[in-house]
């Protein structure tokens, strides 16, 4: 099943409407229609945690875990390895996009997974 009908009918078994789940989320109620219809796809790593975290959907994070090297994007294959990341943190790093940018060396990713973590954790 896919990301968008699980939201849609995970928020009907808890009883939100898409007013209310939307409001808790932070986004607009067409926005969450687009989700759940799966109109809208490039989500950030922020909202799809945020909405599975909400309706206590447990993602299966292994299911891309194993990007082949490379399949990432120029510069994160060396940082991931480097530091030895987790195969979740791959996946997640290599879906993020700024104005459809991604950042280029090894380095930047570094700069940008610390960026992250200490936002996450800021005892990280």
């Amino acid at each position: 099943m896919d990301f968008g009908k699980t939201i849609r009918e995970r928020r009907r078994q808890e009883g939100f409407s898409q007013e209310a789940l939307a409001s808790q989320v932070g986004i607009s109620r067409n926005y969450l229609s687009q989700i759940e219809r799966g109109k809208a796809t490039n989500l950030s790593w922020q909202l799809r945690q945020t909405l599975t975290s909400l309706l206590g959907i447990q993602e299966d994070a292994g299911r891309n875990a194993d990007v082949a090297p490379q399949d990432l994007p120029t510069g994160l294959a060396e940082f991931a390895e480097r530091v030895s990341l987790p195969a979740d943190d791959v996946l997640m790093l290599s879906r993020l996009r700024y104005r459809g940018k991604q950042p280029n060396t090894a380095d930047k990713w570094e700069m940008l997974y610390n960026v992250i973590k200490v936002t996450i954790d800021p005892h990280a």
